[in-house]
Order: structure tokens, then sequence, then C-alpha cells
């Protein structure tokens, strides 16, 4: 043999012995089918293997390594593992940090005889090597693939490539993995799935037309093949769509996976109240049934409106010698009529009118215990159009916090709150005199950062625009913050930032943090709530303690998850807390 010839031959085998150290089988038995990589202390990193041959699969003396630091290889385990076909081991840094975070997780865990800390950012490549040495599976991620921020990397579909990115996503799960059980991002072989349900106006009313719309979309592997999709009017609350509540229903003879479609019909509704309406799909081969119905509470008000009609302040605890009282304000863009209305405290219920009482869009409409509401609020004996006042004796609100509803004719709730002293600003010494108001009208009332203190000298604001009444601003960018700076001094001007997002997603789940200059989280007002494609929150300068923070710069940063694919959407901006200059 020549020198040529041999030189080719090493070469060959080089190349060869390469190929086998950093190249996993064809069709290997045990895959990486999860990365925890970046948990949130004081949680651990792990991955999960997964069994998908026809057979048992012997673990004993299977190892593992972080290729891409060229760190040594770490045994999986030294005991005789078996892993059953279609199973699942989670191999871990800490197994009982890992059953502590995972408290129902009841399959194989296996901690490692040592721990090469997984990057967070960059490419990583972990290597899974079976007891001859060979490689079973090598994964190289990097983080734009998901799997950030305490959620883990998980693999799409079993038979994919293991390093196609498209083949993994962020975990959508309540918990953020499912470590020992299918991963939230695997799709179905067949799944159509009712992705929405709209209806337009948003305030509809008896006798006015409801238009209805369904997103259908089919998320499974395989064309979708005679499904139907039906809208109904739960007339008796059972949650169940029958035959005599079906407002329209349409059969499809395909969607092919991947592809959408929307169904829409009209309704007109004949009474008032809330109503329940039942959007459903029935695909016989389905198999996740649990995303093919979606309930929809809607107020059908009067003709004249009334499902904007808000409570917007309370007067609980006033000075001694003054009145209680609560304010209503008419939200909507129609007049309402309340007769026969009703407001009720805890057990007691009070008849606002018996007689017709129309209030006005725009109006404030205040029931007070006796007539001292004029002693403490003089202004409220001018005749403004804009102020309607009545008097019930039977109003008692409690200073400890209570339920509070207002009612229409058909008893149906317009709205409703559970006070309770803590809605206050924690930075006022005391509170006697002073309402609870609204931040803004439109804010749910049953959150309590919708409310704070009255900032106005006299405590309160009966009758007009809540002292600290705080809006968003219309913006263009994803995210936005008003007003900015702002200046949490309880003075009743610029007290509060409303905090604006919009969102690429129709369906998401948020965090929204706020950090130091030095990026140190100082508060969260929000996590891990379910939100639509926008919304408003209200930031009130106050730390995770309750204690004000410090004037400066601080960065409000917005995590979304796509309830659908796990993409990660991440925005920031800079807001300033300011202070008035002496």
């Amino acid at each position: 043999m020549n020198m040529k010839t041999t030189f080719a031959a090493l070469m060959v085998s080089i190349l060869f012995y390469s190929f086998s150290i950093f190249t996993p089988p064809v069709y290997p038995q045990i895959i990486i089918n999860e990365v925890m990589y970046a948990p949130v202390s004081p949680a651990k990193e792990w991955f999960e293997l997964k069994n998908v041959s026809q057979t048992p699969v012997n673990l004993q003396n299977w190892k593992w390594r972080d290729a891409a630091a060229g760190n040594p290889l770490r045994i999986i385990t030294a005991f005789n593992i078996q892993l059953l076909p279609d199973s699942f081991a989670v191999v871990c840094e800490d197994s009982v940090s890992f059953r502590n975070q995972y408290p129902l997780f009841y399959g194989i865990v296996l901690q490692s005889s040592a721990w090469s800390a997984l990057n967070n950012s960059g490419n990583e490549n972990v290597v899974v090597y079976n007891v001859s040495g060979d490689i079973s599976d090598s994964l190289t991620y990097n983080s734009s693939w998901g799997g950030v921020s305490g959620l883990s990397l998980e693999r799409k579909q079993s038979g994919e490539n293991t390093n196609n990115s498209s083949n993994w996503s962020s975990s959508v799960h309540p918990d953020k993995a499912t470590p020992g059980k299918r991963n939230s991002v695997t799709p179905f072989d067949y799944d159509v799935r009712l992705f929405s349900f709209e209806t337009i106006p948003l305030y509809p009313y008896s006798g006015g037309e409801i238009n209805m719309k369904l997103n259908i979309r089919n998320t499974g592997l395989n064309t979708a093949n005679l499904f139907s999709a039906a809208i109904y009017s739960d007339l008796n609350n059972d949650s169940i769509g029958q035959i005599n509540e079906r407002i329209c229903m349409q059969n499809f003879a395909s969607l092919i996976s991947g592809d959408s479609l929307q169904h829409q019909c009209s309704h007109t509704p004949a009474d008032t109240g809330y109503k329940m309406f039942i959007a459903e799909i029935k695909f016989t081969e389905d198999e996740d049934t649990l995303n093919n119905k979606i309930f929809k509470k809607i107020y059908i008000s009067n003709q004249t409106g009334g499902g904007g009609v808000v409570i917007n302040e309370i007067m609980y605890d006033p000075l001694t010698g003054h009145s209680e009282w609560l304010e209503i304000l008419n939200n909507t863009g129609t007049s309402v009529n309340l007769k026969k209305w009703k407001y009720a405290e805890s057990t007691n219920i009070m008849t606002i009118s018996d007689s017709d009482f129309i209030l006005n869009p725009g109006e404030y409409f205040i029931i007070a215990h006796d007539t001292s509401l004029y002693q403490a609020y003089p202004y409220l004996n001018t005749n403004e159009n804009r102020r309607r006042i009545t008097f019930i004796s039977a109003m008692s609100l409690s200073n400890t916090g209570e339920r509070i509803m207002i009612t229409d004719s058909m008893n149906n709730t317009v709205d409703a709150v559970n006070y309770e002293s803590g809605f206050h600003n924690p930075n006022i010494e005391t509170t006697k005199g002073i309402s609870l108001e609204k931040i803004n009208p439109k804010f749910i009332s049953g959150d309590r950062h919708s409310w704070s203190s009255s900032a106005d000298p006299s405590g309160a604001t009966p009758g007009k625009l809540n002292s600290i009444y705080t809006s968003g601003i219309k913006s263009e960018s994803k995210i936005s913050v008003s007003p900015n700076p702002f200046s949490p001094d309880g003075d009743g001007y610029e007290d509060f930032a409303v905090i604006s997002y919009k969102l690429k997603s129709n369906i998401a789940q948020i965090r929204i943090k706020v950090f130091d200059i030095k990026g140190r989280e100082v508060r969260t007002i929000i996590n891990n709530s379910a939100a639509g494609s926008s919304g408003e929150t209200v930031f009130n300068g106050l730390d995770n303690g309750n204690q004000k923070l410090r004037t400066g710069v601080y960065i409000v940063m917005i995590e979304a998850i796509d309830e659908r694919g796990g993409a990660l959407e991440n925005m920031k901006v800079p807001v300033v807390i300011a202070s008035k200059l002496e």
C-alpha cells in the first residue's frame, strides 16, 4: 500500500469516527424530548428522555454531556432502570428540587452523577450516549427556539429531526413544562380547534342583532373531514348545547392541516339580562375535544342599553355625621332606564326606583343614606344635569368590606365589587372620610387594582370626574406607559401610570414586571395571566412590599406566550417615577 492510499484510508477512518461520535443513529431508541435550560431560581435544570422504540431500554450506565462546552461525560444512572416503550425519564441536576417543583410527577427521575450547566443563550449541544458509547440523540438548540424564563423547550414530534428549530417550542402548559407526559406543543393526528368566539356589538340590547363569528383551525397533522360548527343559546343553563337551543349550524366537508376558516351567523335576543352562549365543534375523529367548545356570557340590556353601567366610587367610612354613599356611572353611549333596578349589599337588597328613572350617557347617579351628603359636598345642591341622587335609609356599607352589586329589572347582575380596606393607597395614614375611586370607569370593578384612594381635598368626588382618573394613550407602539413620567405622591395628579400593550397573538399568557436600572425586579404587576391581543393595567409606583419606589428610571417588561405555538414576545419600555420640585 502506498503512502497516498494509507493517508486516504486514515482520513476516511477519522471522518467515520467523527461522524459516529457526533451523529445519532437514524432510528434512535431514546430521544431528547424536553429541556429545562433556563429555570427560575430556586428551580434547577433538567432534560427529559423518551423511549420511542417498541421494546424496553435499560438506562444503566448511559451517559450524557454538554458537548458545546467540551465537558466530560456524565453518568445518567448506575442502576438497572428499565424505560418502557412510549415512556419518559427525567435527567436532572437535583432530584429533590425537581420533585418539589413537580409534586404530581410520579415517573422516573434520575439525578446525574454530576452536572454541566446548560447555556441560556447562544448554541448549546446536549448529547446522550447509550451503554455502548454510541450516540442515541444529540440536540443543538438556541434560545431563539423558545424555552426561556422558566419555560421548558418542548419537542413537537418525535419522528422529526431533532435539530430542526421548527420542531421545538416553548411549553404552553400552565405548569410551564410537561415532564413525564405528552408535550403541550405536540400536535394530534386529528384536532380541529375552536380558536375564538366573537360577538358584536359589545353591549347588545333586546331586539337588536348580535353578529357572532367563530374562528376554526385544524391544528392536527391530518386533513379533517366531515365536521360541524354550531352556536347555542344555553336557555336551561346546563352548559350543553341542545337542538331546541341551537341558533345556527354549518357542516364542513374538509379542512387541511394548518388551515383555518370562519363561521358566522346572527341572533336577535328577545329578553334581557346575562345570557350564556355556547359555540361548539363536533368532529368524530377529534383526539382533543377540550378545545372544541367556548362559553360566552353576554349582558343583554333593554333597548336603551345598560351594559356599561358601572360602580365608580364608594364612600363606606365617612366622617362622623356624614352619609355613606355609592356612585354609579352610565359609561355607555345610550340612555338607561333604571326602573326596577336594585342595589344589593350582601343579603340586603334595595330597589333604586319603582318608576321610570332615565340615566343619560355620562351621567352620575349617587345612592346615599341621607341628606347629610349635601353638607359634605355643597356643590351637589346645584341642579346639574349630569348628576342624579336618591336616598335609601336602609343603606349600610361595612367598614371592613363586603360585596355590593347593581342588578337590572330581571335581577341580572350589571356590576359588582367585593371592596375592602386594602383597596386604599397603603401610604395614607387614615382612610376615614376618603372614598374609594375607580382609576378608570372601563376597568373591571372586581379587580382590586382598578381602585385606590381619592386624592381630592374633600376626600371624595361624588358626581364628577374621579380625582385619580387616569387614561391610557393610543399608541402605534406595542407597549406604552401614560403618563410618563408620573408622580405617585397621592396629590391626585398623575398618581398612576397606565401600561397599554398590543400583542401579535389573539390569546396569550402574560407577565408584567418592573425592574430598576440595575436589573433587579422590584414589582410583579401581572403574573402568568390570560390576556387578549391588547389590554391595559395600572402601575401605582409601589414595590412588591407596598412601599414607595424611589424616584428614577425603571423598566417595565412584558412577556407574552402565544397559546397556539408557544412563541415568546418580550417587550420593554422605560418609565420614570418623578417627584415635585419643592
